[in-house]
C-alpha cells in the first residue's frame, strides 16, 4: 500500500489540531482511500485520473468531526477541501470533491451526478466505520489496510463524539447522514 503526498500534506497541517487522534484519523483516511481505488477499479474504472480527488476528499471527509468534534462537519470539511484545491491549483477538482464529501454518509446508494466516484467513496467509508462485508472489498484487503494503517480506536472515537454530538444538540443528532 503506498501512501499519498496529497494526504500527507494536509493531515501534516492539521496534525497539531488532530492531535491526539492523529493516528486514528489518519489511518481511516488512508483505507477509505484504498477501499474506494479498489472499488473504482472493481467496476471496470481506472482510479488514476481521479487520484487527486480521492486523496483530498479523504483527507477532509471527516476531519472537520475530528479536528472540532462536532456532528455538523460536512459543510466545514468541504470548505477546507475548496480552499485546499484552489491553494493547489486544482479548484476544477472542488465539486467532485464536494461531493464525495458531502454524501459519503447517504444511506441509500448515491446514483447522480458523479456516481462513479461518490457510490465507491460511500461504500469504503461504510466498510472502514462498520466493516461491512460484501460491499466490494476482499478480507485479504482489509487486513492489509488495517496491518498498514492500524484502526487504533478509531470507531471508539467515533462513538464517543458521535455520543458527545447528540448531547450537545439533541434536536440534531446525525446531521451529517443523508438519505
Amino acid at each position: 500500500m503506498q501512501d499519498s503526498s496529497l494526504i500527507d500534506e494536509v493531515l501534516g497541517r492539521y496534525r497539531q489540531a488532530l492531535d491526539p487522534d492523529y493516528r486514528r484519523y489518519r489511518g481511516h483516511v488512508y483505507r477509505v482511500y484504498h477501499y474506494t481505488r479498489h472499488l473504482i477499479s472493481r467496476a471496470g474504472g481506472d482510479p488514476s485520473p481521479d487520484d487527486h480527488a480521492i486523496a483530498v476528499a479523504a483527507a477532509f471527509h471527516d476531519l472537520r468531526f475530528a479536528t472540532d468534534q462536532t456532528l455538523d462537519y460536512l459543510p466545514p470539511s468541504i470548505a477546507s477541501a475548496t480552499e485546499h484545491l484552489e491553494s493547489l491549483g486544482l479548484a476544477d477538482l472542488a465539486p467532485a470533491v464536494g461531493r464525495m464529501i458531502g454524501f459519503h454518509h447517504k444511506l441509500t446508494p448515491y446514483r447522480a451526478e458523479g456516481a462513479s466516484l461518490v457510490e465507491p467513496f460511500r461504500r469504503a467509508d461504510l466498510v472502514d466505520l462498520f466493516a461491512i462485508p460484501g460491499v466490494g472489498v476482499p478480507f485479504d484487503l482489509r487486513r492489509e489496510a488495517q496491518s498498514s494503517y492500524p484502526i487504533c480506536g478509531f470507531r471508539g472515537f467515533v462513538c464517543r463524539t458521535l455520543l458527545v454530538g447528540a448531547l450537545k444538540q439533541p434536536w440534531r443528532p446525525l446531521p451529517m447522514v443523508r438519505w
